[in-house]
């Protein structure tokens, strides 16, 4: 799986000693990102800072799991087996997993039960049921949030919705920070493209207080659901350590004054083995219509 918040990474806490499993599960992974690479299953000593270069551009492989606390570690090697690290399960992305058996799964027609939706292949599900879905459980996420502070609840910003959506029909979350500063055309600017997009669509108009929160989440269509994806765009607030806090602070409303008026845009992206849906939040103390 593969997963990315812009500017956004993940600590490595001190921890105890883990049980490994040997799973043999031997799926293809890749690497969402350049991250440490953990010499042995008690995930203390830091074989190396960039595992990206450790590996070079070798196939890799899951050959075993590891649990410490609540967070689990999958052993990596390369295809030749001469290099191998343990690393965080959440920052590798399942390319290809080993099938021992003939797949007898038939594509079903797609429902429209919403209540049955979460449990559901990512196949059986339409574009419009997946962004659906990974949007009314986010805000109710960020709303529970927000309870927790003095910034009142999250209010629905018709004009920040049409603009977020915009944003997210073209927006590049792997760009990292100049995705907030680049346009449709390819262009980065010194002001914000979404206050770009907003004065193009005639929405905002000399304002300058939108915040923005990109992010993107690559997870294989077979084993994974739409809970999936809302779990690691949760993180935006449960862990955002390694940014900062910007996103956390963004959500929360903990800037400016409350930025308690939003609009979110989602776009899903499929391919033979995935399905990669990319969010857009934006966030103001104006009421956009």
């Amino acid at each position: 799986m593969m997963i990315g918040i812009v500017s956004s990474g993940l600590m490595m806490a001190n921890t105890q000693h883990a049980k490994a499993e040997d799973n043999a599960s031997d799926a293809q992974v890749s690497l969402k990102k350049d991250t440490s690479l953990y010499d042995t299953q008690k995930i203390k000593k830091i074989k190396t800072k960039s595992a990206k270069k450790y590996f070079g551009k070798e196939s890799l492989y899951e050959k075993k799991t590891a649990k410490v606390k609540k967070t689990t570690y999958k052993l990596i090697q390369s295809k030749s087996g001469k290099k191998s690290g343990w690393m965080k399960s959440s920052d590798l992305y399942v390319v290809k997993r080993k099938v021992t058996t003939k797949s007898t799964y038939q594509l079903s027609p797609r429902i429209n039960d919403s209540s049955d939706l979460d449990s559901r292949q990512l196949t059986q599900l339409s574009d419009s049921q997946i962004k659906s879905r990974i949007r009314d459980k986010f805000v109710n996420f960020v709303q529970g949030q927000r309870k927790k502070t003095d910034n009142g609840s999250w209010i629905l910003s018709r004009g920040l919705d049409k603009v977020a959506q915009e944003r997210a029909n073209y927006v590049d979350p792997t760009m990292g920070e100049a995705s907030h500063y680049t346009t449709r055309d390819g262009k980065r600017h010194r002001q914000e493209a979404a206050i770009l997009d907003g004065q193009r669509m005639k929405i905002v108009k000399n304002q300058n207080d939108i915040y923005e929160s990109n992010g993107y989440a690559t997870l294989d269509k077979n084993y994974y659901h739409i809970s999936d994806y809302v779990k690691y765009f949760n993180e935006m607030i449960t862990d955002d350590g390694a940014s900062g806090d910007s996103h956390k602070t963004q959500l929360l409303g903990n800037e400016a004054d409350g930025l308690r008026y939003y609009g979110i845009g989602l776009r899903v992206i499929r391919t033979s083995i995935t399905v990669q849906v990319n969010i857009v939040i934006l966030s103001a103390d104006t009421k956009y219509k």
